[in-house]
């Protein structure tokens, strides 16, 4: 059981991970229910057709989605946020307990894959399986509660961020694996007090035959009217405040008189209005919505070069996602990342890292990349061989599903199961 905030049809994020991965466990054999809420991000606003008050239950495909109540704020405060979290894992709560008892007097053995954020749902799920004897499986795609001490989205009140710390460290030794998408946020785990022997590398992927370079004519610069000898620096994903968006912003404005560079902003999320009026004037900016994920390679392959800002404050917190997928379409990248995180490890080698909130050591990088075609060509090449190497998809998942089926029989992993890079990290 894939019990998550987010899932079909939400096409980024967390919702995209855990559809795919329902989908391939069901093509092995697996029988997969979902527990999450009615699909609402990046923009924060319900899908047509989806209400935000109601229990339902739907098939996709073989898969069985429950969908629970869950509370969507207007404004998108600290308090705001922890209280939608909070009203989804009260309502789930119900709906959980009620599968798991059906499943205990069916015979049924499971495991719950829950993940985070948020972890308000690990108290419940950790009283139901001390009840119903299953083995639960946390996945931390994001350390929300650090991130909003961190970003300034929580008080930071020094007994309370070590209370709450205290206890999320606490619940976390509970459960029979923990995993996480990084290497740096494998140790972070480390750090909160799971034992090596429950820790697991299981990183984001990215399907590289979906996802390729395209050096035919692009779609997207004929229906924006970009030319071919203009240099495309495009930002793909959520638009919120993790994301650091406006420094493109600033840039852009910098670099308005340098004719052939261009920006493509392609997304949804609370930031977006703020963004659109702060280009309002500006002549080299063009805004997109987010884009099917039919046309998610024609959208990459416009860019000559991707562009991944970051908060300051956000660091090894997380590790974005669509850095997959910029590296797998064989274009380089230009992130804001700090020397020994995640993410400048990675881009040193197919792009350029330059300090978050730096607009003029941005700028830097992408007029010097802007002019340097044979490097933008052999960085792009770089981060194909590594995304091919390090994140396909049929290659993570089949190493997740040998866990997932060694947890099953046995009980319990083994140090061996931690990812090298991972492994290293933690024992330094």
């Amino acid at each position: 059981m894939i019990y998550s905030l987010n899932y079909f049809p939400e096409l980024i994020g967390i919702g995209k991970y855990n559809t795919e991965m329902a989908n391939w466990l069901v093509n092995e054999g697996y029988d997969v229910d979902v527990v999450c809420a009615p699909p609402y991000y990046p923009s924060w606003e319900l899908s047509p057709g989806f209400s935000g008050w109601r229990y339902s239950c739907n098939h996709y495909g073989l898969v069985s989605v429950h969908r629970c109540p869950v509370w969507l704020p207007k404004k998108l405060s600290g308090i705001n946020r922890i209280l939608h979290l909070f009203s989804f894992a009260i309502s789930s709560a119900i709906q959980f307990i009620w599968l798991i008892f059906k499943k205990k007097i069916s015979g049924v053995e499971s495991i719950i894959f829950l993940v985070e954020p948020p972890i308000f749902c690990l108290p419940a799920v950790l009283i139901a399986s001390k009840i119903f004897q299953f083995k639960v499986w946390l996945h931390v795609q994001d350390f929300e509660i650090d991130a909003g001490f961190s970003l300034g989205l929580l008080p930071s009140f020094p007994r309370l961020t070590v209370l709450v710390g205290s206890i999320e460290n606490w619940l976390m030794q509970k459960v029979q694996v923990v995993s996480t998408i990084s290497a740096q946020m494998s140790l972070r785990l480390y750090q909160k007090g799971v034992k090596l022997d429950k820790c697991v590398y299981f990183p984001n992927w990215v399907d590289c035959n979906a996802i390729h370079p395209i050096n035919e004519t692009n779609e997207y610069r004929a229906q924006l009217g970009i030319s071919e000898d203009k240099i495309v620096c495009l930002y793909s994903g959520n638009l919120g405040a993790k994301q650091g968006i406006s420094i493109l912003i600033e840039a852009a404005r910098i670099l308005e008189c340098t004719e052939k560079i261009v920006f493509v902003i392609a997304g949804q999320g609370p930031m977006k209005r703020v963004l659109v009026e702060q280009a309002r004037c500006l002549s080299n900016i063009y805004f997109l919505d987010l884009q099917p994920s039919e046309r998610f390679n024609a959208l990459l392959n416009m860019a000559d070069i991707h562009l991944l800002p970051q908060a300051s404050g956000v660091g090894d917190l997380v590790l974005p996602s669509k850095l997959k997928a910029m590296l797998a379409s064989g274009r380089p990248v230009i992130a804001t990342a700090y020397p020994g995180t995640q993410v400048f490890n990675i881009v040193q080698t197919c792009g350029v890292a330059v300090p978050p909130e730096e607009v003029q050591e941005l700028t830097k990088a992408i007029a010097d990349l802007a002019n340097h075609h044979q490097k933008r060509q052999k960085l792009g090449s770089e981060g194909r061989k590594y995304a091919l190497s390090h994140w396909d998809r049929e290659q993570v998942l089949s190493q997740f599903e040998s866990k997932l089926r060694k947890l099953i029989f046995t009980g319990k992993l083994v140090n061996q199961d931690l990812d090298s890079e991972a492994q290293k990290t933690i024992t330094a």
